[in-house]
This record gives C-alpha cells, sequence and structure tokens, in this order.
C-alpha cells in the first residue's frame, strides 16, 4: 500500500494530475469532462507558477551578482586609486 502511494505521489510531483488519470485509465476508470478539465487546470496553473518562480528568482541572482560585482570593483578603485578615466594621463 505505501509502494503504491510513493508512486502516485512520484508521479504526481513529476507529471502533474496527468498521471493520475494514466493510472484511472489502466484501472479502466471512466474519466469524464470535469476530471480531464480539473486536471488539466491545474497542470497548467502548476507550470505557470513554477516558471513565474523560476524568471523571479533567476532575476533576484542576476542583481545580486551585480550588486556583488559592483562592491568589488568600488573597492579595488578605494584602494588602487582610478587606473584609467578622462585626464589621468596629463
Amino acid at each position: 500500500m505505501v509502494e503504491i502511494a510513493a508512486y502516485i505521489a512520484g508521479g504526481m510531483f513529476n507529471e502533474g494530475y496527468s498521471a493520475v488519470l494514466k493510472k484511472m485509465q489502466l484501472l479502466d476508470l471512466k474519466i469524464g469532462q470535469q476530471c480531464n478539465n480539473f486536471a488539466k487546470g491545474a497542470d497548467k496553473e502548476r507550470v505557470t507558477r513554477q516558471n513565474r518562480r523560476d524568471s523571479f528568482s533567476s532575476k533576484e541572482a542576476r542583481t545580486a551578482r551585480r550588486l556583488e560585482h559592483q562592491r568589488e570593483n568600488q573597492f579595488c578603485e578605494e584602494s588602487e586609486g582610478q587606473l584609467y578615466g578622462p585626464g589621468i594621463a596629463d
């Protein structure tokens, strides 16, 4: 029983509710229109939510890397002085 539950949970994690529909079909259960619509909608929401999370986290990571790079440049400029720029060679 636990093994079956683990397979169902793994399928839902990887494939969403479409995995449940496949299992229902294998058991020769009748899948109604309402069930099919729910599964498609839930899977679509799950993918949309994850894409939103991915773009947000990657935006945060890019911002953090850019700020860290700016801090490093500012530290080097303060410790070594400005190495290039207009009027330095005069």
